[in-house]
């Protein structure tokens, strides 16, 4: 019986899927509001993203930072209307602040939502959250429960029918676990985002290999159930000591996008845009904040440049063709070996980290690569399309170099070096260049 209503659900995501395949897919960056910046930075900001095929980015933050939403709003109004927002309330507290559920009202306000550049989903304005399943937060506001809540926000905006909210409320990524939160909350999402179980998807039996089984658990449960998924790539996380998944330079980034496509959900949010705390960003530090010039230097412009070819692919359904030879350089600049004397950081797993210096290379016809770390090098031959190779780095300049028929075509040194000397702590933040990086 249980293998029939098994198959059951099978048949019935498969149906749906197929009737979704039609739809328009998007993709967004998960934007955190740290600090006030200029219209012209956050236009700057949005025309980049724009470029590299990003559609919008959802607005983070876990207090309410009217007037800095207000600007990014005024910002995408003044680039065009082809760019879309929407806010993703971060449902906790913390030394930073905290939100309040008359302030998720306002962010469901007309003020937002009638804006020409409010991201609209099923012809409804779209609302996300990080968070907002915890029964306890809801407690403080005098709600009986999460679910009830959510309701009354939604009521006090106008209504639920009148919004399509897809929130990240954590499960443990089973089928089981993902539907039972969805009919929990059926009656005000209308879909799911996921966090953790997308962007860095390592199993416990498999914490080498990014796997798509936990995806594709979402995208089976929503599909049963006529809801959304939004699943999440992210190239990598760092955060004082903490490591979450497997360092393998891009191959995360690349394996999941890869994974990505041929799951193809109808939306996917790239963790993030601009984290600069938890080194998981994929723009460059444009901004004014003491947490962007402090990864100033450790560019992640490289994950970008490559996640524009992959967002043409996920949205078109068909791998774009290469027009023009280019290298990326991937590593971080100390060995998990070094010891800190007196430190009181001990790294979470360094299993996770590997003293690997990494070289990707788009190539428009057959080529070899030159990698060079400190003292030692090797040298890669590849085929047109898209190849990585590693070798384990030595201290000193990291460098690629690109050749065909015996010519070098170019040559692509890090701007920062490897060193295991006078390190004062632990930092496994990636420093990216690549020869398209501007």
């Amino acid at each position: 019986m249980e293998t029939k209503a098994f198959l059951l659900i099978l048949l019935l995501s498969c149906n749906l899927l197929f009737s979704r395949a039609a739809e328009q897919r998007m993709v967004f960056a998960h934007y955190l509001l740290y600090q006030p910046e200029t219209i012209e930075t956050l236009k700057k900001e949005i025309q980049l993203a724009q470029s590299k095929g990003i559609d919008g980015f959802a607005l983070n933050s876990n207090e309410w930072r009217e007037a800095r939403a207000d600007d990014m709003y005024e910002a995408a109004k003044q680039v065009g209307s082809s760019f879309k927002l929407f806010f993703s309330a971060d449902i906790h507290k913390d030394s930073n602040g905290n939100l309040t559920p008359d302030q998720l009202v306002a962010m469901l306000s007309s003020k937002y939502t009638s804006h020409p550049n409010q991201m609209k989903y099923q012809d409804r304005p779209l609302f996300s959250s990080w968070l907002g399943s915890n029964d306890s937060w809801w407690k403080e506001y005098n709600y009986a429960s999460a679910l009830d809540g959510w309701k009354d926000v939604f009521q006090k905006a106008g209504g639920k029918q009148n919004f399509s909210f897809i929130p990240f409320f954590p499960t443990d990524g089973s089928y089981w676990g993902v539907r039972g939160t969805a009919e929990n909350y059926t009656d005000v999402i209308d879909g799911l985002y996921t966090w953790e179980t997308s962007a860095w998807p390592y199993l416990d039996s498999d914490k080498q290999n990014p796997s798509d089984s936990l995806d594709r658990n979402y995208l089976n449960a929503s599909n049963f159930l006529g809801k959304v998924y939004m699943a999440s790539p992210s190239p990598w996380f760092f955060k004082e000591c903490e490591v979450k998944g497997n360092y393998q330079g891009p191959g995360l980034w690349i394996t999941r996008w890869e994974q990505l496509i041929k799951l193809s959900p109808p939306l996917l949010e790239i963790v993030t845009w601009n984290d600069w705390v938890e080194s998981s960003y994929v723009a460059p530090s444009l901004s004014s904040s003491t947490d962007a010039a402090n990864v100033a230097d450790f560019t992640h412009r490289a994950f970008l440049e490559l996640g524009q070819y992959y967002i043409s692919w996920y949205k078109s359904g068909s791998a774009p063709a290469i027009t023009q030879d280019s290298i990326y350089l991937f590593y971080y600049t100390h060995s998990k070996t070094v010891v800190l004397s007196g430190s009181l950081c001990q790294v979470s797993d360094f299993s996770a980290l590997s003293d690997k210096v990494y070289v990707t290379a788009m190539l428009t016809a057959p080529a070899s690569v030159q990698l060079q770390s400190g003292s030692s090098s090797q040298t890669f031959n590849a085929q047109a399309g898209i190849s990585t190779w590693s070798m384990d780095f030595q201290e000193g300049q990291q460098t690629a170099v690109l050749s065909r028929d015996g010519k070098e075509l170019s040559k692509l040194v890090g701007s920062k070096s490897i060193s295991n000397s006078n390190v004062q702590k632990y930092n496994f933040n990636v420093y990216s260049t690549c020869t398209t990086c501007t």
